[in-house]
């Protein structure tokens, strides 16, 4: 356990020092008292005993010779009062140093660190309760991850159960949609409600089947060697976005990409700029390789942007439905991620939000 200058461990261990030292200075003092007079250097007078308790003394010492050997007598309780007060603060704190690096562990995400609590003082009481409680968080924390990784099943698996009768409704809406022309304004709004509603669902079910790709480990990446201008400037075009997003990027520039997976990035980040930003909307692309998408607009709140790539997140409650799943961006940072990259957001100082890709 380390500890600054006010740490428990500093102040019980300059205590025990402290004590220890006083209690060898009085014994010192007493001792060398008592030598002085057996050898006959105090006003008390000799004792008679003397020559029989110090033998190894001189029959008439010098005084320099009696300092010495009161030096040697104060060195040596000294040296002991130290050593013992030392050896009873270690043993003291040793569990408290204990105890903070099993806490220390556990802040780390190591949930099954213990300590070995010996004795039954209120040391070992503490290091008993913190084993009790590591165990009540470990059988939580299992329990979450249980019931996360159940929910996530349940929603790959109702995710692909609805492809088929997906792939059918939208065969119909293709004939409802042909048929339009032909009916009244009633029968033909209500069929554009149908196949906007249809179309968003069936997005929301292809993020789904796409999120668990990645929960399940099974994402593949199939990774060539990209012209990043094009990628870029072809996700703008399928989209009908290259009238209103500016592309800085370096003719001739090129990295190990997936490209569809590279054109899911860019969609989302484009598109999330164009749905709540403003103009202008700028992409650059720089040797790393590194994608910057920028907007002019509001950009995100400070609240906001550590959850911005959670799933479903919205920065505003109350902000209606939009046409998207609320997995865009998840999904963005999971495809960075698979290319070993990462996807971060920020405000921009001179106002707006930007998304910074960066890939190996």
């Amino acid at each position: 356990m380390t500890g600054g200058p006010g740490s428990l461990q500093r102040r019980l261990l300059l205590g025990f020092v402290g004590i220890a030292l006083v209690t060898a200075l009085a014994t010192a003092a007493a001792t060398i008292t008592g030598f002085l007079v057996l050898a006959n250097q105090h006003p008390i007078g000799a004792n008679r005993y003397a020559g029989r308790i110090l033998g190894w003394l001189p029959s008439n010492p010098s005084t320099q010779q009696v300092e010495l050997a009161l030096v040697a007598i104060g060195v040596v309780l000294v040296a002991c009062a130290a050593g013992t007060a030392l050896s009873l603060g270690q043993r003291v704190l040793r569990p408290v140093g204990a105890l903070a690096d099993a806490a220390d562990r556990m802040a780390a995400g190591d949930l099954g660190v213990r300590v070995d609590p010996q004795g039954d003082d209120e040391l070992a009481d503490v290091g008993r309760s913190f084993n009790l409680m590591a165990d009540s968080l470990e059988r939580s924390v299992r329990t979450l991850q249980l019931l996360e990784a159940t929910a996530r099943r349940f929603a790959a698996d109702v995710s692909h159960e609805l492809r088929t009768p997906l792939a059918a409704m939208t065969a119909v809406t293709d004939v409802l949609t042909a048929h339009t022309p032909g009916m009244d304004a009633e029968a033909a709004r209500s069929t554009a409600l149908v196949v906007t509603e249809i179309g968003h669902l069936d997005r929301l079910v292809g993020d789904l089947i796409e999120m668990s790709r990645f929960d399940a480990g099974t994402a593949v990446l199939r990774a060539e060697l990209v012209d990043v201008l094009s990628a870029v400037h072809s996700s703008l075009q399928l989209r009908g976005w290259s009238d209103l997003v500016r592309v800085d990027v370096e003719p001739g520039l090129t990295a190990q990409l997936d490209l569809r997976r590279f054109d899911v990035i860019v969609a989302n980040l484009v598109g999330n700029a164009v749905k709540y930003g403003a103009p202008p909307i700028t992409v650059t692309a720089r040797e790393g390789l590194v994608v910057e998408v920028a907007d002019s607009g509001p950009g995100i709140a400070g609240d906001a942007l550590p959850h911005l790539f959670e799933r479903f997140y919205k920065a505003d409650a109350s902000r209606a439905r939009s046409d998207g799943s609320g997995l865009g961006l998840a999904i963005a940072l999971e495809n960075a991620r698979l290319h070993g990259g990462d996807l971060q957001a920020a405000n921009r100082q001179e106002g707006g939000a930007v998304f910074r890709l960066t890939l190996p």
